[in-house]
């Protein structure tokens, strides 16, 4: 089987079980493809490049947050103003794993919110 094969056959999405107390749950958070972040760090962004948050939250919690028992997405596109209206500790915890297990932290975006994940790390976190 060729490298291209190898990498193309493996499953790479990154999953992470995060326990809600506030919600009394626990989630299953999924990594997110390269489409779906790309696709998120442009829509979120304005004209200047400036992240809105606003949208980029509900976005990366809607897109990474799924059922650990059954695998189905938890929430949907109709829920974006029902999450903003829930705990932002809670909310909190589904972002900082997705962001993380999907390269979305400091050192993969640049203060302008475009991507920057071609330089190198040491940081075993976004590989």
């Amino acid at each position: 089987m060729s490298l291209r094969d190898r990498i193309f056959a493996c499953d790479d999405a990154q999953r992470r079980i995060v326990n809600i107390p506030e919600w009394g749950v626990d989630v299953e958070v999924r990594g997110m493809s390269g489409a779906a972040r790309f696709q998120i760090m442009q829509t979120t962004a304005d004209n200047d490049g400036a992240i809105n948050f606003t949208r980029m939250i509900p976005d990366i919690i809607i897109g990474c947050t799924f059922d650990p028992e059954t695998g189905e997405q938890v929430f949907e596109d109709g829920d974006r103003d029902g999450l903003m209206g829930k705990s932002g500790k809670a909310l909190d915890r589904i972002v900082e794993v997705a962001m993380e297990i999907s390269g979305m932290t400091p050192k993969a975006v640049d203060a302008e919110g475009k991507d920057s994940s071609t330089i190198q790390t040491n940081d075993s976190s976004t590989n």
